[in-house]
């Protein structure tokens, strides 16, 4: 085995990403489900094109709401995974490669992506479907039953999750990372 896959082996830690991809995920679905229960509207750009186009543009209001809603959201989204690489890296002595940081952040993202876009999305919109979660005028929509629209959301939420994944590694990696390390 070379250098790389020993050293990658020794630092990784599964259990960290599933104990902190499941608080990360618990923590996005709250919001997320939170969010919709307060005003669906809020994730208008987040439903099938069909959907959109009959209930028409997003209020003024919800376009408000939304910026409510965000601040916390980019917050988790972002500090969570940094946060767990951090803790990754004090776990292996300070000590943390630039390809395990960013397959640890990676892997987080991963996980609360396959948690928000085939579960929570299926789970609560294809399956359940309560009334908080359609959008006005459009009850009874095929494209609520569909699940190609979650899946090709989960296959991009994990192209869009390489750039903040990187971004981390490239945090958590370097030796400017040691005051961000001890901060946290």
């Amino acid at each position: 085995m070379d250098q790389k896959r020993v050293e990658l082996k020794r630092q990784f830690s599964a259990k960290r990403v599933i104990l902190d991809g499941s608080i990360f995920s618990g923590l996005i679905g709250t919001l997320i489900v939170g969010s919709l229960s307060y005003n669906a509207e809020m994730w208008h750009g987040h439903y099938p094109r069909d959907i959109q186009e009959k209930a028409g543009p997003m209020s003024q209001r919800a376009k408000r709401q939304r910026r409510f809603f965000a601040l916390p959201f980019v917050v988790i989204f972002f500090g969570m995974p940094l946060s767990s690489t951090l803790k990754l890296k004090r776990q292996n002595k300070g000590t943390l490669s630039f390809l395990t940081a960013f397959l640890h952040a990676y892997a987080l993202f991963g996980f609360a992506t396959f948690f928000d876009i085939p579960v929570l999305y299926s789970l609560l919109i294809v399956l359940w479907q309560p009334d908080f979660v359609v959008l006005a005028g459009t009850k009874g929509m095929a494209s609520y039953h569909e699940y190609a629209f979650p899946l090709v959301g989960f296959l991009k939420g994990l192209g869009i999750a390489l750039v903040p994944s990187l971004l981390i590694a490239f945090l958590t990696s370097s030796k400017r990372a040691k005051g961000l390390h001890e901060a946290l």
